[in-house]
């Protein structure tokens, strides 16, 4: 029972948005006014039904002068004369035809102020000068206008707060804090936009604080090494040069790959797209990484298979490619091949990367993507590279709105890179 009227509940705050209370509001004063002419029309064919059943009782039995005194002064409306016409079409007051004010009548605004019986004929007389509106009648309406316009008025004043509130936190340091909104009008989307936001800032800044954290786990070993290595350096140790230069390498590695990671986090704006040819791609990338699959005791299989171009920024997506395809080669068993393939539809072109290592746990196949992560955490660090490679990758395709994923092929690990044609 709680779950149907909750969700009875949130049907209602969905529907219940601003545009919805202006049109009830308008359909409202709209109904209002229908209704008060709907009123006045009757009370006015009420009395004109009563003027002419005097005049003809009038005229039946005192004749003209009667019928003149009973119709003098008679109006069933600002201007409105009534006529009591014969069956020729002759006022029974004057003498004159008035024939033509029958269809003079069925075009005025009441045209069903005519009664019309086997001998005599009733017609309401339009003003020859319309009378001027009459406000006084209408002053209902100020009421009417000035409760829709506090209502609309402290209905957005309550939303617009509720999203001040939101921003103040967020402002203060507060990013988990939301704005509950269902609605679809303008708030409605505002509040969704600032939910965006703040998730999309919220993940950016969990990002930076753990790529801090790992940053300065990464650098205490090498400059740690450093430190012991200078006393051996300066009493002549043998290779105590040599650990210097080998960590000093280290410590430049790690700095150039901290620039792809920040470069492969830019607005993506500040791109300059244009077309790339992915097959000329995968052919550069595969030749360039031959020579390190050579010294790893394995090879590259280019397979293609008409994967057209995309929009997007050569440079990152090359160093994206290659990250991933070094990755496979680091892995990689000596005299197995490493599958690099190119394919494509309409909408996009995919890249895959398949090698015949020992792959990953199930579990991690979301994690290899972040920064610094190495399946082995026993794994000495002062060998292969610093762990950023699949995390610039990731975040690089990322920014090129497509997507990237791993699954483990039994043996090997296979990563897919998709991306959109535009």
């Amino acid at each position: 029972m709680k779950t149907r009227i909750a969700r009875w509940t949130g049907s209602l705050r969905r529907a219940f948005n601003l545009w919805l209370l202006l049109a009830l509001f308008l359909c409202t004063g709209t109904g209002l006014v229908v209704v008060n002419m709907i009123l006045m029309f009757s009370a006015i064919r009420g009395h004109f039904s009563e003027v002419c059943d005097a005049a003809r009782g009038a005229y039946e039995h005192g004749g003209p002068e009667s019928l003149r005194s009973v119709l003098q002064g008679a109006e069933v409306g600002p201007g409105v004369r009534v006529h009591l016409l014969d069956s020729a079409g002759r006022d029974l007051t004057t003498g004159q035809y008035r024939s033509a004010l029958i269809s003079q009548a069925q075009g005025f605004l009441l045209p069903t102020l005519i009664v019309t019986t086997a001998s005599y004929s009733c017609v309401a007389e339009p003003p020859e000068h319309p009378a001027p509106i009459a406000f006084g009648p209408m002053l209902w309406v100020l009421p009417f206008v000035s409760v829709l316009c506090c209502t609309v008025g402290a209905y957005v004043t309550w939303r617009m707060r509720r999203i001040e509130a939101a921003v103040n936190h967020f402002g203060a340091g507060e990013l988990a804090v939301r704005v509950t909104s269902d609605s679809g009008d303008s708030i409605g989307r505002l509040a969704g936009a600032f939910n965006r936001m703040a998730e999309r800032i919220e993940s950016l800044v969990a990002s930076h604080r753990r790529l801090c954290a790992d940053m300065a786990h990464e650098l205490r070993s090498p400059l740690t090494r450093l430190l012991l290595a200078i006393p051996g350096a300066r009493c002549g140790a043998a290779g105590a040069l040599a650990r210097i230069e080998m960590e000093a390498s280290r410590v430049n590695d790690l700095v150039d790959e901290l620039l792809e990671v920040a470069r492969a986090e830019v607005d993506p704006m500040a791109l300059e797209a244009e077309p790339v040819d992915i097959k000329s791609l995968l052919t550069e990338i595969a030749d360039h990484c031959a020579i390190e699959a050579v010294d790893r005791g394995c090879e590259i299989q280019l397979a293609l298979f008409r994967p057209g171009t995309v929009m997007g920024d050569a440079d990152l997506l090359r160093r994206a490619i290659e990250n991933v395809l070094r990755n496979a080669v680091q892995h990689t068993p000596e005299g197995t091949r490493i599958r690099l393939s190119g394919s494509g539809d309409e909408g996009s072109a995919t890249i895959a990367v398949r090698d015949w290592g020992p792959g990953v746990p199930d579990t991690a196949l979301a994690e290899i993507f972040g920064p610094f992560y190495r399946a082995d955490a026993s794994r000495d660090r002062s060998t292969g590279g610093v762990g950023l490679g699949l995390a610039i990758a990731q975040r690089a395709i990322a920014l090129h709105r497509g997507t990237i994923r791993a699954e483990n092929c039994q043996p090997g690990l296979r990563v897919t890179m998709r991306l959109p044609r535009k």
